[in-house]
């Protein structure tokens, strides 16, 4: 398994990719919407994606999508969305929950491009739990990065968190959000992350 420089180096390299897409843009939606508490949101975000990606991986989760589950997983999918629009700040439950939540449903809907090193992290989750959810957590934090930018860039650069602020933006993210909640609700969404596979494998 690699080290932590090679890992994270390995998530980033793959930022652009169709099938890393599927984790990052509903991640990105989130920072438009929230627009009191995208660090937190931001966090919480990787690590419920690290966390269910790796509880998957270690045969700790078995729920596939399909059936009513899907329904049930839009409509969470959008409660996240409202619950990052709703929060006041960064202390919020409603901050905690949706970047958390927001999260975990990406990572169990996402279907990496599997490269060397998270090819290791995946194949020994079963056996070497905490090493391996860590190292997770490292991958997408490279992977993630755009979101993770996005929330410090807000506070970091008033001018930046000024144009984030503005409705319209807002808006943006919500439209995206809800796209996301119908096309899981509907059972599409499966369908949309193995063309992005494919697309990603260049088959």
């Amino acid at each position: 398994m690699g080290t932590l420089i090679d890992t994270f180096i390995e998530g980033l390299r793959v930022v652009t990719w169709a099938c890393t897409l599927t984790v990052l843009v509903p991640g990105l939606a989130l920072m438009l919407v929230a627009r009191r508490c995208r660090a937190t949101v931001a966090a919480y975000y990787v690590v419920g994606a690290a966390f269910l990606a790796w509880a998957q991986a270690a045969g700790h989760w078995r729920m596939a999508p399909r059936g009513v589950v899907v329904v049930v997983a839009g409509l969470v999918a959008a409660s996240t969305y409202a619950a990052a629009w709703k929060a006041p700040g960064h202390a919020s439950p409603f901050a905690t929950g949706a970047g958390l939540v927001g999260g975990a449903l990406a990572g169990w809907m996402w279907r990496p491009c599997v490269g060397e090193h998270l090819g290791d992290i995946l194949n020994d989750a079963a056996t070497d739990g905490p090493r391996t959810l860590g190292m997770l957590f490292v991958y997408l934090l490279g992977a993630l990065l755009p979101v993770v930018l996005l929330a410090v860039a807000a506070y970091a650069l008033p001018v930046i968190g000024r144009a984030l602020d503005r409705t319209p933006l807002a808006v943006a993210g919500a439209v995206i959000g809800a796209a996301y909640a119908i096309t899981l609700a509907v059972g599409q969404y499966d369908n949309l992350i193995g063309e992005m596979y494919r697309i990603s494998s260049g088959y």
